[in-house]
């Protein structure tokens, strides 16, 4: 006869490496998840923090700009009022050319009491002391450069002997010259 073997010694050691591997298998899956779980936490974090700083230095950037902005501002409309300003004094300098070119032009017997720029035309009323002093100055208008003269207005003689006039003159093209 066959000499008996015990197999329950062996099956219980087969049962006790199986379930050790078992336990080794789901501690080893379960720190695999918290290991996982905590760099994914930690990644995370680091992310927030990058877009902390992300968003704080966005935000030094907006200030320093705004703080950077109100002197361009400053400075542009500083240069603007230097541009109107410097425009303005080469339209009076026109303006101050034309009427001296104007004032050379008058006959010694007439003299000006008004002036007046309305819509491209430049009303011209005063007195003369003769007629003929009238025709010399109307010629004399026809002569004036970048103005047009327009048939005289009313001529009339006052109390006192002068003949009142009034003539217009039409601006021929528009040079940027206003009053």
């Amino acid at each position: 006869m066959l000499p008996v073997v015990n197999f329950l010694p062996w099956r219980r050691l087969r049962q006790r490496r199986s379930a050790r591997r078992w336990a080794c298998a789901f501690l080893l899956t379960a720190l695999v998840i918290a290991a996982s779980g905590i760099a994914w936490q930690g990644q995370a974090a680091l992310r927030f923090h990058h877009a902390a700083l992300w968003q704080h230095s966005d935000g030094e950037i907006a200030a320093a700009l705004d703080g950077a902005k109100k002197p361009l501002q400053l400075r542009q409309q500083q240069w603007q009022q230097a541009q109107a300003r410097a425009l303005r004094q080469h339209n009076t300098r026109l303006w101050r050319d034309t009427l001296l070119a104007l004032a050379e032009r008058l006959p010694p017997q007439a003299w000006l009491t008004e002036l007046r720029w309305q819509q491209e035309r430049l009303t011209l009323s005063g007195l003369a002391g003769s007629f003929s002093a009238l025709r010399e100055m109307e010629l004399r208008l026809q002569g004036v450069v970048g103005f047009a003269l327009q048939p005289a207005g009313a001529m009339v003689r006052d109390t006192q002997g002068r003949w009142r006039f009034q003539y217009q003159l039409n601006r021929e093209h528009n040079d940027g010259l206003q009053p």
